[in-house]
């Protein structure tokens, strides 16, 4: 009995800490960038207000967050290749929560913009790693459900940063709504250093290399969809207020129910996708995404009744956050040996799917286009993310 006991504990312990207990506490730090991503979305009109900006400049706050980790993720891996992974992390929290604090500090649009573009380089910084962390943590045979807790932290975020953020922005101040943001942040680095344990360092992967990987056409195409399928939901995200004011006349505490509601939605979307890719395959997860995604951006054209908007956003909100997750599976089945290098690509199109998407929608409303065409527009760019989608051939993993 004493060698069944000894000989069975030590086989059953390292399970948890083995990849649970690591892949959480980044989905802390991924949390903490769910929040500030979006919840500018909540708080535009404030912002507008509160600089004398329009509301479509105020949008181009998180075209400047997108655009900066978009372009900067690639080289910023380069850069930090040779650097200790759990420090690398610290410090890309550390510039994250600074640059919030920043944010609720500027006093005119140029400052706002040089700190937003601060924060983006430190979730450049951080997201790809603790992606690529999740997936070496978790293995191959959960690889999916360990992408997917990352991406769920993102979602968490949403489901209760917006909200939060929003209900501050609207009864203290959008500047209190960032210095909640830079809490959540810090929070998050306070896991990061106690709880994350020493991860090692990948190898070293030239910049030449990195970029030779998008000469495959099929990584090129499903970065190319990402970007679509990111674009076509942040296009009508971003403003969320101006889209249900016009067409549902939905505001105040409503408008924090339905971004609530849009977030609960993100929470199925991004931990069941990845359920769905380790049993369905990444592809006929996607596909379920994308249709469901056109779906509902055409739906809310019609959607004037509050129990409406609150069931179309919470399909939306799902559909727009079940993507992520299989397109990285299929895209580190493709590339298996450089499994942060196609990740940080495909979160450059997500995030550079959000800056133009953002940037689109505040050009078209300063142009005076209404929220039913604008929605009618996400759907177009949706369907075209369908027909790449479609032309992609089935990717052969690599052995």
């Amino acid at each position: 009995m004493t060698t069944t006991t000894t000989t069975t504990i030590p086989t059953l312990m390292p399970s948890t800490p083995a990849w649970g207990k690591s892949v959480a506490v980044l989905a802390l730090g991924s949390f903490a960038m769910g929040t500030d991503s979006f919840v500018l979305a909540g708080i535009l009109p404030q912002i507008a207000g509160g600089l004398h900006i329009s509301t479509g400049a105020a949008g181009q706050t998180i075209t400047a967050f997108a655009l900066t980790y978009a372009l900067a993720a690639p080289f910023l891996a380069v850069l930090t290749s040779r650097l200790p992974r759990k420090p690398l992390l610290a410090v890309a929290l550390t510039l994250f929560v600074l640059a919030n604090l920043a944010s609720a500090a500027a006093t005119d649009l140029t400052l706002l913009l040089t700190a937003r573009v601060i924060a983006g380089l430190g979730a450049a910084l951080y997201t790809p790693n603790a992606s690529a962390a999740a997936a070496t943590l978790a293995g191959p045979a959960h690889r999916g459900r360990a992408l997917s807790v990352i991406l769920g932290g993102l979602t968490v975020g949403t489901v209760f940063g917006v909200p939060v953020g929003t209900f501050i922005g609207q009864h203290l101040s959008w500047q209190a709504s960032l210095v909640f943001v830079a809490a959540v942040g810090a929070l998050a680095l306070l896991g990061v250093l106690v709880v994350l344990p020493a991860l090692p360092i990948p190898p070293a992967i030239p910049l030449t290399q990195r970029f030779a990987v998008m000469a495959d056409r099929r990584v090129l195409a499903m970065v190319a969809f990402m970007l679509l399928t990111s674009g076509a939901g942040i296009l009508i995200y971003t403003y969320t207020a101006t889209v249900l004011g016009q067409i549902a006349h939905i505001h105040g505490t409503q408008l924090a129910a339905a971004l609530l509601a849009w977030g609960i939605g993100g929470v199925f979307g991004s931990f069941g996708s990845g359920w769905l890719t380790d049993r369905l395959g990444a592809e006929r997860t996607l596909t379920l995404a994308i249709v469901l995604l056109i779906a509902t951006l055409a739906a809310l054209t019609v959607s004037t009744s509050f129990v409406a908007v609150l069931i179309v956003m919470v399909l939306n909100g799902a559909a727009g956050w079940a993507a992520s997750t299989p397109n990285n599976h299929r895209l580190t089945e493709l590339a298996p040996n450089l499994p942060s290098v196609v990740i940080s690509f495909n979160s450059s199109g997500i995030y550079l799917g959000q800056a133009l998407g953002a940037a689109l929608g505040g050009i078209l409303l300063d142009d005076g286009v209404t929220a039913r065409v604008l929605c009618l527009t996400g759907a177009g760019i949706a369907l075209l993310a369908v027909v790449v989608h479609l032309l992609i051939p089935r990717p052969t993993p690599k052995h």
